[in-house]
């Protein structure tokens, strides 16, 4: 079994759902403009949903998975030096 966090939402999983939650915002408000009742009764719950949606993917999501990884690495002992830093950025060497 694996030490730490492990997710199973992928990129691409990520950029789908939050595709689809402006589709269907997108998609209410063609139907609101071209005279659709039930597509203005239906956006007044389902747009605050989308836009909860697609926020809970993208930065909530991002803030928060990155916080599991920080706590994991400071429960580590003081003498294992972590394979690389976070915010170190790439120099294209291999070692």
């Amino acid at each position: 079994m694996k030490d730490g966090p492990a997710y199973n939402t992928t990129k691409r999983q990520i950029w789908f759902s939050f595709g689809l939650g402006w589709l269907v915002i997108l998609l209410l408000i063609v139907g609101g403009l071209r005279g659709s009742r039930e597509a203005v009764d239906l956006a007044g719950i389902t747009i605050p949903s989308m836009i909860l949606l697609i926020a809970a993917m993208l930065g909530i999501h991002r803030y928060t998975g990155s916080m599991d990884f920080r706590a994991m690495q400071d429960r580590a002992p003081a003498s294992v030096e972590p394979p690389y830093r976070a915010r170190d950025e790439p120099t294209g060497e291999v070692q």
